[in-house]
Order: C-alpha cells, then structure tokens, then sequence
C-alpha cells in the first residue's frame, strides 16, 4: 500500500505492518490504523496511515529507563488478545519540549506484536510523568569520535 506523508514523501507500506488501535490514540480517536517508520535507532515515527500529518516520534523506553517497568492490568493483555509476554512491545511516544526530548512514561502505547493491535494506556503510577526528560543513550566503547 502506498500512503502519503507530509514528512517523508509517499511511503510503501506493506498491509501486514499496519498496527490497527481500535480506540484509536487519545487526542486522535478516528484515526485507528498506524505503521512504524525506523528513524534513528531506537527512535521510530507511529505515522497514521488516514491523515499524511499525523505522525508520532516515539522509542522504545528499555534503552534509556532501564528500569521501567510496570504491572499491565488483565484487561489490556484480554483487549489486546496477549497470550505470551514476549508479544507486548512497549513504545512510548517522545516529546519536544525546552529543546529538549521528553518521553512520555506515564501513557505508554502497548502493541500485540503477534496482532498488531495496539492501544495507549494511561499508568496509575507516581514513579512516571508524562514528560521525563530523555537521557543521552549510553556510548557503545567502539565508537569513533
């Protein structure tokens, strides 16, 4: 499939990478189907697949809060049809602010790797803040300067 963006052209998009949020991400409850563009790793766009502006930054959390974590409630893993751990993925969406990056760790977005069924949960959580100031990743020891 063929889906134009605003920020990277028109993109070719296989249908089974289409992650589908059957209540849509909050903010932008009509749009409902999604797909992931790798940008820097481990910074991806969840760009709509309905609307060629709309388009998130997003990461994996792990790489940068090594320590987060969190117990997903019954009903999310019922909803999103998970059977095993291992097909959750956990993304959260980046945010500028202060020039600077911000991960939002209080909403984190869950999506059924197996389903691709996705959905964005709100954390009942004092630990997480909605814009946590993103550390610099770690230096890999053979980098080049």
């Amino acid at each position: 499939m063929k889906i134009n963006t605003t920020r990277f052209g028109e993109v070719e998009i296989d249908d089974n990478k289409i992650i589908h949020f059957p209540l849509g991400i909050p903010g932008f409850p009509d749009l409902k189907r999604y797909f992931l563009i790798d940008y820097k790793d481990p910074i991806k766009w969840l760009h709509a697949v309905d609307d060629p502006d709309t388009a998130f930054i997003t990461a994996s959390p792990f790489p940068f809060f090594p320590d987060y974590s969190f117990a997903m409630k019954d009903d999310v893993e019922t909803f999103l049809e998970i059977n095993k751990p291992a097909d959750a993925a956990i993304i959260v969406i980046l945010i500028v602010a202060d020039n600077a990056l911000h991960a939002n760790l209080k909403a984190p977005i869950i999506i059924n790797s197996s389903t691709l069924k996705g959905v964005q949960i709100l954390l009942d959580d004092e630990r997480y803040a909605f814009r946590e100031p993103l550390p610099a990743l770690p230096q890999e020891e053979n980098s080049t300067k």
